[in-house]
């Protein structure tokens, strides 16, 4: 996927690819022989094709990445899902499966559930405005991501990133009649406040062991210092959450495998059907525009470019209920917060819309693309890196 490494329009890679160019030519001139001026202007030329040629809207080398990528993840697929693996976690283990969950016991008896692969470890948070009605204004909904800013660094833990997950699901739902009892009722009130049938908030915690060594030693050492550590951040969190409104609750394992069965937008019954009778085959296939779960079909974007936010410029959170009204199954907006440098902050931000078919997520997609562009925002679709993209919009902290 699209990451950190580039210098306004121009990439890291297509940088290098330029200055080895360059010192294909000086090293020839400098060599003082007239025969090697012709083959390094061949080389040179070659190398600047190669950084400028683009396809897909991507540069050649990228693109040759990202489809080389997809092929071996295609390989892979003809894997089965390992036995036992719980029917809501599964879809996920087949994008990577080295993940694993957790179950913590904390020194006050509690239950934390815990995600990750054996280099990082996440736990996640279920935000909810407190003392609000049912379906708050999009005023009341605003989260304070200075506090999630805050929580990449406790007393001396650093998070490798903490991830925002806003998971909608319309009312009145996409499928239904326009002169339904249903569609009838809950459209004017849907255009007027914006207000989805459904709309969950998660923060997600990502932990990096090798970022804070220090630290997780100090509590223990190994998986179960580094849980203290992450458990350490986490109640930091949901403690200021709740001093500015909010209420955050830890998720116990049970409740994190069932937020990511939600935010992968799963189909109940498919899910029943699995764990009955412990079927094994593969329930996700990816393609180049698209990643299908069970007959949900999704499609990820990356945001590219962020408009002006505030003074003058559209609020964020107007931006995520622009995204997520979407007239669709779901959409799920994420945004990863992580350290850049000694005082920066990186954002990074994922779109995914998921519908009940390839024909309706397409025009769907145009709908968001057109709803982008009013609002100057750059998005692109991440074309032969769908599996990638739908893992940085699930609550597991962040960018894949």
């Amino acid at each position: 996927m699209p990451r950190p490494g580039g210098l306004g329009p121009v990439r890291l890679q297509q940088l290098i690819l330029v200055e080895l160019a360059a010192a294909v030519m000086l090293v020839a001139w400098a060599a003082d022989t007239s025969w090697l001026l012709a083959p390094a202007g061949a080389v040179a030329a070659l190398l600047l094709l190669m950084a400028v040629l683009r396809r897909g809207r991507r540069p050649l080398p990228e693109w040759y990445d990202t489809t080389r990528a997809l092929r071996q993840r295609k390989r892979d697929a003809k894997l089965p899902v390992p036995p036992g693996t719980d029917a809501m976690l599964a879809p996920v283990v087949e994008c990577d499966p080295a993940l694993r969950t957790y179950s913590f016991v904390s020194r006050d008896d509690r239950s934390i559930g815990m995600i990750g692969d054996g280099t990082f470890l996440t736990a996640v948070l279920f935000v909810q405005p407190a003392d609000q009605p049912l379906r708050p204004g999009a005023a009341g909904r605003q989260l304070p991501l200075r506090l999630i800013q805050d929580a990449l660094e406790v007393d001396g833990i650093r998070l490798a990133s903490a991830q925002v997950v806003q998971h909608t699901q319309p009312a009145p739902a996409p499928h239904l009649p326009q002169q339904s009892l249903a569609a009838r009722s809950y459209g004017p009130l849907q255009t007027q406040a914006g207000s989805p049938a459904l709309r969950l908030t998660w923060v997600a915690l990502k932990l990096d062991p090798e970022l804070s060594p220090e630290a997780v030693q100090a509590r223990g050492d190994g998986v179960p210092g580094a849980q203290r550590a992450l458990l350490r951040v986490a109640d930091q969190l949901a403690s200021r959450l709740a001093g500015a409104g909010f209420k955050a609750t830890l998720l116990d394992e049970t409740e994190l495998v069932q937020a990511l069965a939600t935010s992968s937008c799963l189909n109940p019954r498919a899910n029943a059907q699995h764990g009955q009778d412990g079927r094994t085959q593969r329930r996700t296939v990816e393609a180049v525009r698209t990643w299908r779960v069970d007959d949900r079909w999704h499609t990820t974007y990356w945001v590219s470019r962020w408009p002006q936010l505030g003074s003058g410029g559209a609020s964020l959170p107007e931006l995520v209920t622009r995204f997520t009204s979407l007239p669709v199954l779901a959409t799920t907006f994420s945004m990863t917060l992580s350290k850049a440098g000694n005082r920066g902050v990186s954002l990074t931000g994922h779109i995914r819309v998921t519908a009940r078919g390839d024909d309706e997520l397409g025009q769907v997609g145009r709908e968001l693309e057109r709803a982008a562009s009013a609002s100057k925002v750059g998005l692109v679709r991440l074309d032969r890196e769908q599996v990638p993209g739908a893992l940085a919009t699930l609550p597991l902290g962040g960018t894949y």
